[in-house]
């Protein structure tokens, strides 16, 4: 009766221990980014960083290709990234990069008719998006973000409608290949 008791209770810690280990991991200061865990990636279902919306109002999953230097975001209500937020094909979306001497990256759609991602998938809908990229067609260089140990503290902020939603601060690191 005693081993079962020790198994039981052994179980019961390490049940413990990974329901905490994956549901946040403290960021600086205490600050908590949240990761969805159920592709095993530790990140979103696009294996990038989530970061919660200011106001509870979703989340956005920040998609940093070490090869090419190249973002993709998607913003939506939950943190799986399922239930999109579509906004306006004009909506502004930058991340700012505290480690990098404060510089901006503007993201914008990639374009207007079927704004695909890396894999194709169409991501307008009734004339929205929950999808942007950078950089654009403008002729932006983004070879500052490449390389496998790029990594920086940065803050995402979406402005449509006279709205403005951020993200508190997040570390940056790239999806390798």
């Amino acid at each position: 009766m005693q081993r079962r008791t020790w198994i039981c209770s052994i179980l019961m810690v390490f049940s413990m221990f990974l329901a905490m280990g994956c549901s946040k991991t403290s960021g600086e200061g205490g600050k908590e980014a949240t990761h969805a865990h159920d592709d095993g990636s530790g990140h979103g279902p696009h294996d990038g960083v989530l970061a919660p919306l200011s106001g509870g109002a979703g989340h956005a999953e920040i998609k940093l290709h070490d090869d090419k230097g190249d973002l993709e975001v998607w913003l939506a209500e939950d943190p799986k990234i399922t239930r999109p937020i579509d906004l306006p094909l004009d909506t502004t979306v930058s991340i700012t990069f505290k480690d990098k001497g404060g510089k901006v990256a503007a993201l914008k759609v990639r374009n207007t008719k079927h704004n695909e991602d890396e894999d194709g998938t169409p991501n307008i809908r009734e004339g929205k998006t929950n999808y942007f990229i950078y950089p654009g067609e403008g002729g932006e260089s983004s070879e500052w973000l490449m390389g496998k140990d790029f990594r920086s503290k940065a803050t995402l902020t979406v402005t449509s409608g006279g709205k403005t939603l951020t993200t508190e601060e997040f570390e940056l690191t790239p999806h390798h290949h």
